[in-house]
């Protein structure tokens, strides 16, 4: 979780509408409260690296009866659901298809149930992996604002350098650790990647573009959260460890990062 008091402090005062990106968050907390409901509305994410899956899809969590209705008209070409004949709907504003599938939403009913096994089982995972790990000099811990509403999904960590980063994850993946992650490189959760994002390239000439009201996308420098994720690995908690397993991970894990 971020620093979520700050942030909706920050909102409140200037007036602006929270949303939380929650994606990988499904089950965690903020000082009792679950991560997502802070805001005006949440988002999660239910592809099959999330803490659950409907395989695909995601959901839209918001306690604005309009902001829901229009999320939920939006999601489906427009209808309003009002009522049990599709054929009678009346469409308030142009919509997309987003839909969630019937059998999706019953897998992810199913994974719902087993939420608090799942929470359980990779909250102990990292927790066996971080104190395995905390007598090394090199390696500091990313700082949790609640660690008790920690959903463990990942363990991010900073080494002393971005060459050293960079070093590691390549020795991690030799050895066949899988999921250590540099995100400073990849291609989909940092900015410094998304050439497509900067252009605006889209099948069709995007208003936006025509009125060049984002042309400062090219000039984006971020240098605090360069030297921060230039520095941080991400290893991702699976919960089917088995103990072996979990064992020979943090045997790897030391002979790289001491």
């Amino acid at each position: 979780m971020p620093r979520l008091a700050e942030l909706v402090a920050v909102c409140q005062k200037r007036g602006v509408p929270l949303i939380e990106d929650a994606a990988q968050a499904m089950g965690a907390s903020y000082r009792g409260r679950a991560l997502g409901t802070f805001g005006l509305a949440g988002s999660f994410s239910f592809d099959y690296v999330k803490t659950i899956t409907c395989a695909e899809g995601g959901a839209v969590v918001t306690d604005d009866p309009a902001l829901h209705d229009r999320v939920q008209a939006f999601t489906d070409h427009g209808h309003d659901h009002r009522g049990a004949d599709r054929g009678a709907d009346q469409h308030p504003i142009i919509g997309l298809n987003f839909r969630l599938s019937e059998l999706h939403a019953a897998v992810g009913l199913a994974q719902l149930r087993k939420l608090d096994l799942i929470l359980e089982r990779q909250r102990a995972h990292k927790r066996f992996l971080k104190d395995g790990l905390a007598d090394l000099a090199r390696v500091t811990f990313r700082e949790l604002p609640d660690p008790d509403g920690d959903s463990a999904t990942f363990l991010s960590f900073f080494l002393p350098s971005e060459a050293e980063a960079r070093q590691a994850a390549r020795d991690l993946a030799a050895r066949g650790v899988d999921g250590c992650f540099y995100w400073y490189d990849n291609n989909w959760h940092y900015h410094r990647q998304w050439q497509h994002f900067k252009d605006l390239a889209s099948p069709a000439l995007l208003a936006v573009k025509r009125a060049g009201w984002l042309e400062h996308l090219h000039a984006i420098h971020v240098p605090r959260s360069d030297a921060l994720l230039g520095r941080t690995l991400c290893l991702l908690i699976k919960v089917n460890w088995t103990p072996d397993q979990l064992a020979q991970r943090l045997t790897q894990l030391r002979a790289v990062l001491a």
